[in-house]
């Protein structure tokens, strides 16, 4: 008997548990939609904007580009590889005003940095498959960073300088120099080991 009003209390709150959602749902659910319908009512009744139609664009007249007799944007105002007129010696003897001998060999990396924007950092020593070691300097180039491995031969600098010597010290480097004059002239230059 105790089971029994136990389980009709528990269905009692259930029921009237259900009674009271199902009365909140009818009170929320109301049909009355006039507030609705008089502003839909009210946006029908405005009038569209105007839009102005896109305007007509006149013919454009070809144009016909000709540049045969245009100098080439993408050659050098200046030709760093050649040696100027003046640097040449034109008009003098030969003998009398000596040019670079390769001053027509097309140079790269380390040959177009001029030798005041190089830093020696350092030296590294390998030896080639006879055994026989060679001597390498270590220059960084102070504008952007660049490292480069040189040995003694090889050619550095926008002057045509090539190096003749290499020690733990220094890097000596044989240039060729416009005079002014209108001839070449040999410079010796050396690049000191840098000291922090």
């Amino acid at each position: 008997m105790k089971n029994a009003n136990s389980l009709c209390s528990k269905y009692c709150y259930y029921l009237i548990y259900i009674g009271l959602l199902t009365s909140l749902l009818t009170a929320c659910s109301s049909t009355d939609m006039t507030d609705l319908e008089e502003y839909v009512a009210q946006i029908k009744k405005q009038e569209n904007p105007r839009v102005d139609s896109i305007p007509d664009f006149g013919d454009i007249p070809s144009y016909f580009y000709e540049a045969q007799h245009l100098r080439d944007p993408f050659e050098p105002l200046i030709d760093n590889q050649k040696p100027t007129l003046l640097a040449t010696g034109e008009g003098k003897q030969k003998e009398d005003c000596p040019s670079p001998e390769d001053s027509h060999r097309v140079r790269v990396g380390i040959e177009l940095i001029p030798i005041d924007a190089l830093q020696m950092v350092g030296t590294l020593e390998t030896k080639d498959p006879q055994g026989h070691p060679t001597l390498w300097a270590l220059v960084v180039s102070k504008s952007d960073g660049t490292i480069y491995r040189v040995k003694q031969g090889d050619y550095m600098g926008n002057n045509y300088g090539q190096i003749i010597n290499i020690s733990e010290e220094e890097i000596e480097i044989a240039e060729q120099v416009p005079d002014n004059e209108g001839c070449w002239r040999e410079n010796l230059t050396k690049i000191s080991l840098f000291s922090s």
